[in-house]
């Protein structure tokens, strides 16, 4: 899954808090971020400021039932 264009990041993070298990946000250089540590959280937001850096990154949840609280941020990967 990727993340849609133009989202609130301060919401998407509060409901990756309310995931039971890990989210990982990877960048297309294979960098992966677990999303529930907050040093991750500050690197980021750093990137989501800009676009271009992050247009390709995936979303992955461990748990499949929080692809569904993480639902309005998300979309499938074409």
């Amino acid at each position: 899954m990727i993340l849609k264009q133009d989202i609130d990041t301060i919401k998407f993070l509060q409901q990756v808090k309310t995931c039971r298990d890990e989210v990982i946000f990877e960048t297309t250089e294979g960098d992966r971020l677990n999303l529930t540590s907050t040093l991750s959280q500050y690197v980021f937001c750093s990137i989501t400021g800009h676009p271009d850096c992050w247009s390709d990154s995936t979303i992955t949840c461990k748990n499949e039932d929080d692809y569904q609280i993480l639902a309005d941020f998300l979309e499938e990967k074409e």
